[in-house]
């Protein structure tokens, strides 16, 4: 049964047909309504690339684009045509029009304006044409090239949190890493949004950024995981939802500002996180979280060889050598830890709350499974050790030298490192530090003598600041060009009163101008051009 209405056709139960409802848009197309609708009147051609593309992105991406929700996938406008949802010339017949004009879609409050819908309308009739190169493009491709791309927000630097506040690596870090950061990687991220790191979140993805500074309630990130007023679906996606309490401390997290207490704003969330532990626990509470979590990670790593692990106060080694043979570089490791600590803190300090890890390797294919794994790339040729952040976990690797003082040297190496990547310092001061004390330390080693000898070739290779500052360099040569540099510049106390500016709050480029007088680069070029002159004298 229907019954006539001054707007259309009303049908039994109160509700417009399919076909009522898409004529009704198609003639509001056609008419001289304000704004967009105007344009569409002026019997201008609808741009799938330019017009069609942004919207579905944005309205129907998180699910249908990106997504696969209920079965039905439209990556791209060959998909959708396949798809059968779009019949060329027809939008009455078209499924797409009908789950939009019934409020089937989309779901979760969203609203797809009477503009936007008069635009697909209008792109029906016409054909459905595609005007670009390639009908199979991503529709998410062409919507991020359709409008310019937003502005990046300033790198988040860390502030004071007043007591009371929310602290972002304590509070929030957590809560991300746990239920955002699966879906929302660096790798295939939905929405394009990364959340795996602050910097990442801030900077948004398909519907710009998901947070409006001091306005926790309107900020679309809020909105999701509440599922009110928003297009597409609640957050998490197919979990329940998050407690009310936990929403509100991300809510009221942005209400003071969405600042950052820790580290710096590229830091992955798992750094963070791990540096909010850090300052909560205790150094005994904190040894015992990372070395447990030190042979999860070698675990992850090469799970067919389960791990020998000796612990110390300061130090716990994981490898894969005889247990007698470990317990020897365990004792090394913990004499080590103590001369360390007196190069980079001295007798006063900590090296490093809650200790390091020391992987160890009997075979260099182990180390490079290792490598793999934790870094993410192949490890690069020349390189017998490294030391890193992985989560909790301030570690060092190598595989053991045959030569017992070479051994010793590189545990003095990655002993430093590790404790100075602890500290988040840059990776290239972190191996050139690392090295210049071990040298130090171990300085008749074999090893020793020729990373010195290789230096004036090394330097040739790699040329100015802005190459070795560029990375461009390949990794063994910028490790020995490291090494002398900061070995040369670093004399007496000024390693440690870098660390003990950092430690009290300041930034590695203050400490680095402060104690050294220079910015990085023109230091480098200064000592590169004095090395010059010095074999230039000696020829």
């Amino acid at each position: 049964m229907k019954r006539s209405t001054a707007a259309g056709v009303v049908h039994e139960g109160g509700r417009l047909c399919r076909g009522c409802c898409v004529a009704l848009v198609m003639l509001g197309a056609l008419g001289a309504a304000p704004g967009r609708s105007q344009e569409l009147a002026a019997g201008r051609k609808i741009s799938f690339s330019t017009q069609v593309a942004p919207i579905l992105a944005a309205r129907c991406g998180g699910c249908h684009v990106a997504g696969n929700k209920g079965n039905f996938q439209m990556p791209s406008h060959a998909a959708l045509l396949a798809s059968g949802f779009v019949q060329r010339g027809n939008p009455s017949a078209s499924r797409l029009l009908e789950v939009i004009l019934t409020g089937d879609m989309p779901r979760g409050g969203g609203k797809i304006s009477s503009d936007e819908v008069a635009v697909l309308t209008k792109w029906i009739a016409a054909g459905a044409p595609f005007d670009g190169p390639d009908p199979t493009v991503s529709i998410d491709v062409l919507a991020r090239t359709a409008a310019p791309p937003p502005p990046t927000p300033p790198p988040a630097k860390p502030v004071a949190i007043r007591p009371g506040e929310v602290l972002f690596a304590t509070d929030i870090a957590p809560i991300f890493i746990t239920h955002c950061v699966t879906c929302h990687d660096d790798r295939d991220p939905e929405a394009n949004l990364r959340m795996t790191s602050l910097d990442a979140l801030l900077a948004g993805g398909r519907s710009k950024s998901p947070v409006v500074v001091g306005k926790g309630a309107e900020s679309l990130l809020v909105r999701k995981l509440r599922g009110r007023n928003i297009d597409g679906q609640r957050m998490p996606l197919n979990k329940n939802p998050l407690p009310d309490d936990v929403i509100a401390l991300v809510e009221r997290w942005i209400d003071e500002g969405a600042r950052l207490d820790l580290l710096t704003g590229k830091s992955p969330l798992d750094a963070v996180a791990a540096a909010g532990r850090s300052r909560r626990l205790s150094g005994k509470e904190l040894s015992a979280i990372r070395f447990a979590a030190g042979e999860k990670v070698w675990r992850r790593a090469i799970p067919d060889e389960p791990p020998q692990s000796v612990r110390r106060e300061r130090v716990c080694l994981i490898g894969n050598l005889p247990a007698e043979r470990l317990e020897l570089l365990a004792a090394a490791a913990d004499d080590l830890v103590g001369r360390v600590e007196k190069e980079l803190v001295g007798d006063d300090g900590d090296l490093l709350k809650g200790g390091i890890v020391v992987y160890t390797f009997a075979k260099a294919y182990d180390y490079s499974a290792f490598w793999q794994e934790v870094v993410g790339v192949e490890r690069p040729r020349g390189i017998v050790g490294h030391a890193g952040v992985s989560g909790d976990v301030a570690y060092g690797a190598l595989t053991v030298a045959a030569d017992d003082a070479d051994t010793r040297l590189l545990l003095a190496e990655q002993i430093s490192a590790a404790a100075l990547a602890g500290r988040e310092l840059p990776g290239w001061f972190v191996r050139g530090a690392a090295r210049a004390v071990a040298v130090r330390i171990v300085p008749k080693a074999a090893l020793a003598q020729e990373w010195k000898q290789e230096l004036p070739l090394a330097l040739d290779r790699v040329g100015g600041a802005k190459a070795y500052f560029a990375g461009q360099a390949d990794a063994s040569t910028a490790a020995v060009v490291g090494g002398g540099f900061v070995a040369t510049i670093a004399t007496g106390a000024r390693l440690r009163q870098v660390v003990e500016i950092v430690d009290g709050g300041g930034s590695f480029d203050d400490a680095f101008a402060k104690v050294f007088r220079a910015q990085p680069a023109d230091a480098f070029d200064a000592w590169a051009a004095k090395a010059a002159r010095g074999r230039g004298r000696g020829r």
